[in-house]
């Protein structure tokens, strides 16, 4: 037995039976390996996969055609791990060989594995297939009123370029109602700019169109300006001079004014009324500044004020006053040959007087409210406009170069509280002339902010 045992062929005869069953084992556990996988599927979806479509672009154009689709895949978990995360596959349609006109068409897959199962959604498109054209079109300039300022009108949008190349499918291009530029700024246009503006294509339901536009966008200037007119002033008195005196002309420093505005405003606009207030005034040559009415509907004026010189001369009742006067100056006067002498360089005296002086109206001056705080706000209650009238009397040198500038008004509120208040107004300026106020004080209330 133990030389059997030792025996050479039972020894390979024994290893080719372990060998054999080693065989069969190995096997046996690669096909339960296999089954085993084969059995583990999974399903995905990969959303928005790009279509291509196959065609020829230079002569045709295709529309219909889905941008993109989702595409499912089923199979072995390892197959669709690997589609999922490489992507390298691609969806198309292929329209190569079909004519003119519509068509439905299969979406096809390709690059995934045989292993997987491939659905595409939508799985058919209809496409319409067209010839391509392209036109000319002239560009039309939109904008929104809001860009205007007021009192200003748009002289004109000029497009750069004034026309555009539209390309697309014949039927597409003939559907074309509108090729537009819109002004799309922010704040309003002033005298001229230049706005670049994507050029819009669109039919007649103002939908947009599948079409290619060269160039996409163009460059719109746009022109506003501001109408204009000159009008004549037309001095209007009221009040009278003091007493002795009558009016007897007003001459203007200007006699016209530019007027701003709408076009149908200011062409029904020849004249302008200017207030003149009179009470008064004593002084012949008297230059009043007042400001001009702003007409409804204009904006604005070249000129804010004007100046009148007033020529003023004596009346019946004055002159016969003076001689009722002088009548009694003789008649009191025992020896008029020795006061005649005095009373003409009196007379002199008054005339030179009259002649090295002028007075000079400034109109609607605003008053001023100093230090009242931050916390205060003040409304006036006489005058309600918060504005007075100041006659200025001095040198006509002086005078001439005086403006509102030069003057102002003001009242010190430091200390008070909140109530009614009356307060004097001050006066700031040249100390070479004399102030009138027409009125010495105001009333204001101080409030909480």
């Amino acid at each position: 037995m133990d030389k059997f045992l030792e025996s050479r062929w039972f020894l390979r005869g024994f290893a080719l039976l372990v060998a054999v069953l080693m065989f069969i084992t190995v096997n046996t556990e690669e096909e339960g390996t296999n089954t085993s996988a084969n059995s583990q599927n999974d399903v995905e979806v990969i959303e928005s996969v790009p279509v291509d479509t196959i065609y020829n672009e230079e002569e045709l154009v295709v529309t219909g055609v889905p941008n993109t689709v989702d595409v499912t895949i089923e199979g072995p978990t390892q197959f669709v791990t690997r589609t999922n995360a490489v992507r390298d596959f691609r969806v198309f349609i292929n329209l190569a060989d079909l004519e003119l006109g519509t068509h439905e068409v299969e979406l096809q897959p390709e690059g995934f594995s045989s292993q997987l199962t491939v659905t595409i959604s939508p799985a058919v498109a209809t496409v319409t297939i067209d010839e391509r054209i392209t036109e000319e079109f002239a560009v039309d300039a939109e904008f929104n009123q809001s860009i205007i300022p007021e009192g200003y009108e748009l002289q004109g949008i000029e497009s750069d370029p004034e026309t555009v190349q539209v390309t697309g499918a014949r039927n597409v291009i003939e559907s074309i109602r509108y090729v537009r530029a819109t002004v799309d700024i922010e704040g309003q246009v002033e005298d001229e700019q230049t706005i670049e503006s994507t050029v819009q294509v669109l039919n007649a339901n103002l939908d947009k169109l599948p079409v290619a536009v060269e160039p996409q966008t163009v460059d719109l200037n746009v022109t506003v300006s501001q109408p204009s007119k000159e009008v004549t002033l037309v001095p209007v008195t009221s009040g009278t001079p003091a007493d002795g005196f009558e009016l007897d002309s007003i001459e203007l420093t200007t006699e016209t004014v530019t007027i701003y505005g709408p076009t149908d405003t200011i062409d029904n606009i020849n004249e302008i009324e200017v207030p003149f207030d009179l009470s008064g005034v004593s002084n012949d040559g008297s230059r009043i500044e007042v400001p001009i009415p702003v007409p409804e509907g204009v904006t604005s004026l070249s000129s804010e004020t004007v100046a009148g010189v007033i020529s003023l001369t004596e009346s019946a009742a004055g002159e016969g006053a003076a001689a009722e006067d002088e009548s009694e100056e003789t008649a009191e006067t025992p020896s008029p040959e020795e006061e005649e002498e005095p009373a003409e360089d009196t007379d002199n005296a008054s005339n030179d007087n009259n002649e090295s002086t002028e007075e000079l109206t400034l109109s609607a001056l605003p008053v001023e409210m100093r230090n009242i705080g931050d916390e205060l706000q003040t409304t006036f209650l006489s005058p309600a406009s918060g504005e007075l009238n100041l006659r200025v009397t001095g040198e006509p040198e002086t005078l001439e170069e005086l403006s509102k500038d030069d003057v102002s008004l003001f009242v010190d509120a430091e200390g008070l509280e909140e109530g009614e208040h009356e307060m004097e107004v001050q006066i700031e300026g040249p100390s070479n002339v004399t102030y009138i106020l027409s009125q010495s004080s105001i009333t204001f209330s101080l409030a909480t902010a």
